[in-house]
């Protein structure tokens, strides 16, 4: 699977971690490293993504602990795992600065975090003229009942989300910068969005989709 070779590439060979995944909603990340071995907890604020995520460890006979709580106020210890991960989290926090010092906080000495988000505002014109093509063909379609949802959803909070419309690898670099973290990378994932595209539609293709990254943290050694 290709994100298993990303973060097999990325990672000390033959380790196993504790690893911590924040906002894990369904798990599919917590999941994915129980698979690659390591001990992973799982935290969310939804009840109901917790229980998926149940649901699918089950199904998959995989043993992750869930808990419910904050990714802005994490109920663990100081330096308890040596990975933080986290999926489309962190331009949905009214306090990204402060999760990231959670982050760091609940962080082994050369812990790592690894962020994994995509350029979903991105203000290029040839994204807004894919974006119109996109809603217009969803409209046609009869398909637009999840952008509904969306806009139903965060329209109202927008303006408490400091990455709203601002999540990119830069800002999310410069973000963990601030809080501390050291030796950030970028990677821009291009197997994954290869991989993707290959799964697409000739339609969807077409349209083209968001590029998505992943940004890496390190905490210090003192």
């Amino acid at each position: 699977m290709v994100w298993k070779q990303i973060f097999e590439n990325s990672l000390a060979s033959g380790k196993r971690l504790k690893v911590l995944d924040v906002g894990t909603g369904t798990g599919f990340l917590a999941l994915l490293f129980t698979e690659m071995g390591h001990e992973v907890t799982g935290i969310d604020l939804s009840e109901g993504m917790l229980e998926k995520a149940k649901h699918n460890a089950d199904n998959m006979g995989l043993k992750i602990d869930l808990f419910n709580g904050d990714a802005e106020n994490l109920p663990f210890e100081d330096c308890s795992f040596d990975l933080v991960v986290n999926k489309y989290l962190l331009w949905t926090l009214t306090e990204p600065s402060s999760a990231v010092r959670e982050w760091k906080r609940v962080l082994k000495p050369g812990g790592i975090v690894f962020a994994i988000d995509g350029n979903w505002f991105d203000p290029r014109p040839d994204r807004y003229i894919k974006r119109m093509l996109s809603e217009l063909a969803e409209m046609f379609a009869k398909k637009n009942h999840y952008n509904l949802i969306f806009k139903k959803s965060y329209d109202p909070i927008r303006n408490s989300l400091p990455l709203y419309e601002k999540i990119s690898p830069e800002n999310i670099s410069l973000l963990f910068f601030e809080t501390g973290l050291v030796n950030t990378a970028i990677n821009p994932l291009l197997e994954v969005q290869k991989f993707q595209r290959n799964r697409h539609s000739f339609s969807k293709r077409l349209l083209g989709n968001n590029s998505i990254f992943l940004i890496s943290g390190q905490k210090k050694i003192e």
